[in-house]
This record gives structure tokens, sequence and C-alpha cells, in this order.
């Protein structure tokens, strides 16, 4: 738990002003999921009312990047320098999958639904953003 402290106490103001923003957007997110997952299962509920819960979620990734646009706002130079390369690769190679994936399902080489393409897509995105931004954490410390 030291070390946790620790890490706390290293990052800089406008992070942990971030971190600390992030905490409602995201429960609220994760709150939204999981009633969209059970509403979506009941058959008994109309379809405007599944339809708002399935894009309430949306809202509060809206809130949560709201909060991150502080943040870039208020770190420095250097931090922003991290975050928008981050970003910017991120982005090339989710862009570069979603044309691979096009091109494959396109070809017939593999028949995903949409959902598993929607799904790997995004863990594209967050997972190259979360590997980018480590390294060049790594690169300027």
């Amino acid at each position: 738990m030291k070390w946790m402290a620790n890490s706390w106490q290293d990052l800089s103001p406008a992070l942990r002003r971030y971190y600390r923003a992030s905490v409602l957007p995201s429960v609220a997110f994760l709150v939204l999921a999981l009633a969209h997952e059970w509403l979506s299962r009941q058959a008994e509920v109309g379809v405007p009312l599944r339809a708002a819960f399935a894009l309430a979620p949306v809202l509060a990734l809206a809130w949560l990047f709201a909060a991150y646009l502080h943040f870039l706002h208020d770190c420095d130079e250097l931090e922003r320098r991290i975050e928008l390369g981050a970003l910017a690769w991120a982005a090339g190679i989710a862009v570069h999958a979603v044309l691979a994936v096009l091109l494959l399902l396109d070809a017939g080489v593999v028949a995903w639904r949409a959902k598993h393409v929607a799904a790997l897509l995004a863990l594209v995105l967050v997972g190259s953003y979360a590997l980018v931004r480590a390294w060049l954490h790594r690169r300027y410390a």
C-alpha cells in the first residue's frame, strides 16, 4: 500500500486532478453499462427505453472525455506532448486496424460478427494508447 501512496505523490498535480475527476464518470459508465446489459435482456421493456439505456454510457464517456480535455489544458508541455503523441499513435494504429479488418472481411478471409469487430477495434485503440503512452513516459522520464 505504501508504493501506491508514493506513486500517487509522484504524479503531477494535473494528473492527480484528472484521476480524481475521472472516478465519477467511470463509475457512472460502469453502472449505466450494467443497466443496459440487464435492460436489453428484458423482453417487456419498450424500444425507446432500451435505446435510451443503450446510449446512456456514451454520456458518461463524454463526461470522462471532458475531464481529459481539462487535464490536457492543465498539464505542462512535456505531459501534453506525451499525451498527444500517444493519442496520435493510437489513432494511426486503430485506422490501420480498421482498414485491415475491412479488407479481410471484404475478401471473405474472416467472417466476424459486427459486435466482435467493434470490440476488437476498441481494444486495439485503447491498448495501443496505453502501450504508446507508457513507452513515451519511459522515453522522456
